[in-house]
């Protein structure tokens, strides 16, 4: 097993969460918290008596309580693990079967949907359960757990060092020139790669303030916190950038930096935030969980026009390179080697191998060293911000009884955004397996992973013998 990780140390964690600030109340937004909130919740976490390196699932809104809940399992040496504060009971259950969690962190728990007997009041609005009964997981203290439905599978995982993030968001801090005097708004979900490190642990390791709001994203609302907190370093995913372009803000918002991390940014769009968005400075960047996360850095405001439509070159300490296409498509697969690459894969990876990732990410890299993204594995599908494993989808309908088969279809609508279908064979389709299988889905999945039509056909002798 790998070893740990050093814990930043609890004077400087609780200094950083002092001095962040939330935003709200309001529709998805966090609630404001006591001033002391964030401490208390840090040293009622101390006061469960983790077994150390155990797995603790935190399922909690965008807020400063949940930095204090993340930071709290880490400093009692156990290992967190965030998840969609949306998730249900079932998803959340089969997550913490798979990684063998030994706890659950969320703002209000029914002890009976997972087998413990009591909760805990953490403070802040938030209470924690005991899962009783499990076979508990162990890891390392220090290590952190992140998810990556969206690359593997429902319930699986990345286990990094928290001292490999802090060192990749110390990289992407330096690429985009963050600075201590900044103020960073965090307004993508914390259980996302790029909202908890590049934003949040970047924050962190540059003494910047942080600003905390949430989801749902609208342009206004993202510009009028950008004001009224002299917002200075932001960042979007790319479908957010795009509504932020079509949007643009009327009178000057003080936004110095922002960045957008995902795959790519159309050209057009970039463009168009270059003449009107609210930021002096714009950076495309590429990443994944698995690597740690970010990998290329694209200066846009610095590039020539047919630059637009890179991610940029690595960040120092990342190497990369292409081997033989994965599926169908332009481009050859990138592989990425750098010292924050996951520790290994959970449930039951291998230990990683010489820090080299694969990404399944199709891309083209020019005689300079700009990487162009020209596709996706054939498995996985970003819709609305959210990469879905698809594999993950078929199994699940699979799974109902009198379903013989099941496929996905990826395609774009009248509005030309992407979507995707489920289509199932069955012994006999109708609308009793209909709603059965959308049952079963709506159970793990999040709303925007779900199916955006599903078509059933009577099995053929084929499909039966699949």
């Amino acid at each position: 097993m790998s070893a740990g990780s050093d814990v930043p140390e609890r004077t400087a964690v609780l200094a950083f969460l002092a001095a962040s600030v939330d935003v709200g109340p309001g529709p998805g937004g966090p609630t404001p918290a006591e001033p002391d909130a964030p401490a208390v919740v840090v040293d009622a976490v101390a006061d469960l008596g983790l077994p150390p390196g155990s797995p603790v699932l935190i399922a909690m809104p965008n807020g400063t309580i949940t930095l204090a809940a993340f930071f709290g399992v880490l400093l009692a040496g156990a290992v967190p693990v965030l998840l969609p504060p949306v998730a249900g009971a079932a998803r959340i259950s089969e997550i913490g079967r798979q990684l063998g969690g030994a706890a659950l962190i969320a703002p209000r728990i029914d002890p009976a949907r997972y087998g413990a007997t009591t909760v805990h009041p953490l403070g802040g609005r938030c209470e924690a359960a005991l899962l009783d009964g499990r076979a508990h997981q162990r890891y390392q203290p220090g290590e952190v757990v992140l998810m990556t439905s969206g690359t593997s599978g429902i319930a699986s995982g990345c286990l990094h060092g928290v001292d490999e993030l802090l060192r990749n968001a110390d990289r992407h801090a330096t690429a985009i020139g963050q600075r201590p005097d900044d103020t960073v708004l965090v307004s993508l979900p914390l259980y996302y790669s790029y909202g908890l490190v590049a934003q949040a642990l970047a924050a962190f390791v540059r003494g910047s303030r942080l600003v905390v709001s949430g989801p749902p994203f609208t342009a206004r609302s993202f510009v009028e916190t950008i004001r009224a907190h002299d917002v200075t370093v932001s960042s979007l995913t790319p479908s957010a950038a795009v509504r932020l372009a079509a949007d643009p803000p009327a009178g000057p918002a003080a936004l110095r930096v922002l960045t957008v991390g995902g795959d790519e940014l159309d050209p057009t769009h970039v463009g168009a935030l270059l003449a009107d968005g609210p930021q002096q400075e714009l950076y495309l960047t590429y990443g994944l969980t698995e690597a740690g996360p970010r990998v290329t850095t694209l200066a846009a405001h610095r590039e020539p026009e047919h630059r637009w439509g890179s991610v940029g070159t690595p960040l120092p300490g990342v190497r990369t390179y292409l081997r033989d296409s994965v599926g169908d498509g332009p481009g050859a697969e990138l592989v990425v080697e750098s010292d924050t690459v996951l520790r290994r894969r959970l449930p039951g990876g291998a230990p990683t191998v010489a820090g080299t990732v694969a990404t399944g990410d199709r891309f083209d890299i020019d005689a300079d060293g700009y990487h162009y993204f020209r596709g996706r594995s054939a498995d996985s599908v970003v819709i609305g911000g959210e990469k879905i494993w698809l594999p993950s989808v078929r199994r699940i309908a699979a799974e109902v009884p009198g379903v013989r088969h099941a496929t996905t279809t990826v395609y774009r609508d009248d509005r030309n955004e992407l979507r995707y279908g489920l289509d199932v064979a069955a012994d006999d389709p109708g609308p009793r397996l209909a709603a059965e299988i959308e049952h079963a889905l709506n159970r793990v999945l999040l709303r925007a992973e779900r199916p955006h039509r599903i078509t059933l056909c009577r099995a053929t002798t084929e499909e039966w013998r699949k």
